[in-house]
């Protein structure tokens, strides 16, 4: 495996081949980002300036078939956080990389016209693309499509990053060919943009470079937890992450009216199951996977009432903070909010959490599905300073509207899960490195790090700490396997990942050493934000989840703020 950096000015390209002595040598996705950054990124710079460096990574395990472990890092200093950050996608491309022998791109410095990267058997090469300028993601995939063949893989940006927005996504081309995979979070989008990157797309190797130690033993390990996976996920695999609509709804947590309530009259409208319904009524699809070695399949593909297509794949929590946060509660609606954001390259969390914070200011009336279309179609895709206002993310557009409600940590807004009533959760959110990120270590309903271990009630704050700091852990170590968290961040599956890596690379890890990597990842993103002065003294959530009681529950938000500022003590003291 090597490491390519691309210069995207003076046209440079070198090759880092990563040995068993390379200190890269087990440092694959977000462990290989988050590493790049902290040792090559100047904390205090510019995230759009030409210091600021933008990876794409492979896992440790990319190119094998370890189930659901196709996925790329894509990480940077974010323009939202101003911290380190990394976000991953699944889709096309994760896999053609690591069949080409490359584990990581390292895009450096500025180019000061728009180019494409191309990457195929013979050589990377820089590429004019000024004829994409100003092209939204579903064009400039067919366009690409058409020029290269229609089974590459892609990495792109559309309006919004070319724009600069804090909110903009890197997208990715699914298994279907659309562009609806994106790693959204943290404005990576704009730092793409920023290098005048607007593609790279990658051909199809012939033969894969990946090297497999034992097969044999690797398979031992991977197809039975494969098969697993495959049948204790089936309802999942049918209905997907919007089936969690509803019981987040019953909990009282999911994000309504700009986190005003926890629960929405309306929900059946929008539910999980009334979306299964239209897709399949309508001749959609069902059960698709993300990314190559995807086995739990929770995809879904949306057509209108004609049979074309709108969007794939409509997920929790675009339907959350787009449906029950602004109260809009038609699937269509939801369906072609979602089809723009990933044609723009705009991140649907951070966009329903500032249209969320608008409507509560009285500058747009609830539930009015016309005049998002419209914000998102004329303003966002034509740059004006309305457009501005809603791309630059729900901390930028609080402050200017100077709202009372303003939904964010760290510069980021919060993810389709009321802090006040899902305690784990709010812990993450208001700890993690990457800002109010639920990917970070998702503590949603029914989901612990150990089987053996008891963690409380969901609504009561008693275990959540060492919940929330556990899947942070175990997340972090899925992350840098390339791995779909879905597949479980547990203390259990710390054993599987050992195993695979010692099958694959011929090591003799322990389970210890697999959670070691977490624990470093964790420390290196501490580092580079304490440098960048995101300091642990902001690990706090909005003062209105501590003041306002989330109705219907009528929970607030009660961690003591002590316990939030030193919660990553843990990291010298705590026994898994």
């Amino acid at each position: 495996m090597k490491i390519a950096r691309i210069n995207g000015e003076n046209g440079e390209i070198q090759f880092e081949k990563i040995t068993s002595n390379s200190k890269y040598y087990l440092l694959g996705a977000r462990a290989l980002t988050s590493q790049i950054i902290h040792d090559e990124v100047p904390p205090l710079c510019n995230p759009l300036g030409k210091e600021n460096k933008l990876i794409f990574a492979n896992g440790v395990l990319a190119g094998s078939p370890f189930p659901c472990s196709a996925r790329t890092s894509v990480g940077s200093k974010s323009p939202l956080t101003n911290g380190i950050k990394e976000a991953n996608v699944g889709g096309r491309p994760a896999m053609m990389l690591a069949r080409h022998g490359i584990r990581a791109i390292i895009l450096e410095d500025i180019s000061s016209t728009l180019k494409l990267i191309l990457i195929d058997e013979e050589d990377i090469r820089i590429l004019p693309a000024e004829e994409y300028k100003g092209l939204g993601n579903y064009e400039l995939h067919s366009r690409l499509k058409e020029k290269y063949g229609e089974k590459i893989g892609i990495y792109s940006i559309g309006p919004a990053g070319e724009y600069l927005m804090k909110s903009a996504t890197v997208g990715a081309n699914d298994l279907e060919g659309y562009p609806s995979r994106h790693a959204a979070r943290g404005g990576l989008g704009a730092v793409m943009g920023s290098k005048r990157i607007k593609a790279i797309v990658i051909i199809p190797p012939k033969i894969s470079k990946v090297k497999m130690h034992d097969m044999k033993k690797f398979r031992e390990v991977s197809k039975p937890f494969a098969k697993s996976l495959a049948e204790t996920k089936q309802i999942f695999s049918t209905y997907g992450t919007p089936l969690m609509m509803r019981p987040m709804n019953e909990h009282g947590g999911i994000p309504t009216k700009n986190f005003q309530m926890g629960s929405y009259e309306k929900i059946e409208n929008i539910s999980g199951e009334k979306l299964h319904d239209l897709v399949v009524s309508r001749g959609g699809k069902k059960r698709l996977a993300c990314s190559p070695t995807c086995v739990i399949k929770c995809s879904n593909l949306v057509v209108d009432e004609q049979g074309n297509h709108i969007t794939s794949s409509l997920e929790y929590e675009t339907m959350a903070l787009n449906g029950t946060n602004l109260l809009i509660d038609n699937l269509d609606s939801l369906a072609k909010i979602d089809h723009l954001c990933d044609d723009l390259g705009i991140d649907t969390i951070e966009f329903g959490g500032s249209v969320g914070v608008a409507m509560d200011c009285g500058k747009v009336e609830w539930g009015n599905a016309e005049k998002v279309f419209e914000i998102l179609d004329n303003e966002i895709r034509n740059n004006t300073e309305e457009g501005q206002l809603y791309g630059n993310g729900v901390k930028n557009i609080g402050e200017i509207l100077n709202a009372k409600r303003v939904p964010q940590i760290k510069g980021q807004g919060i993810s389709a899960y009321d802090s006040r009533v899902f305690k784990a959760m709010g812990v993450t959110y208001a700890t993690s490195p990457m800002g109010a990120d639920h990917t970070a270590g998702a503590a949603i309903a029914g989901r612990v790090p150990s089987q053996h271990k008891d963690y409380g009630e969901l609504t009561k704050n008693e275990g959540k700490l060492d919940l929330s700091f556990e899947l942070q852990i175990y997340t972090a170590v899925m992350d840098s396997m390339g791995c779909c968290y879905f597949i479980g961040p547990s203390f259990e599956n710390m054993e599987i990942i050992k195993n695979s890596i010692n099958a694959m690379y011929g090591l003799n890890l322990t389970r210890e050493d697999v959670i070691k990597i977490g624990i470093s990842i964790i420390r290196t993103e501490l580092d580079f934000n304490e440098k960048a002065g995101i300091t642990q003294e902001m690990n706090n959530v909005p003062e209105f989840f501590r003041k306002e009681p989330s109705e219907p529950t009528g929970l607030r938000y009660t961690f003591d703020i002590a316990d939030l500022k030193t919660f990553w003590r843990r990291l010298n003291e705590h026994n898994f």
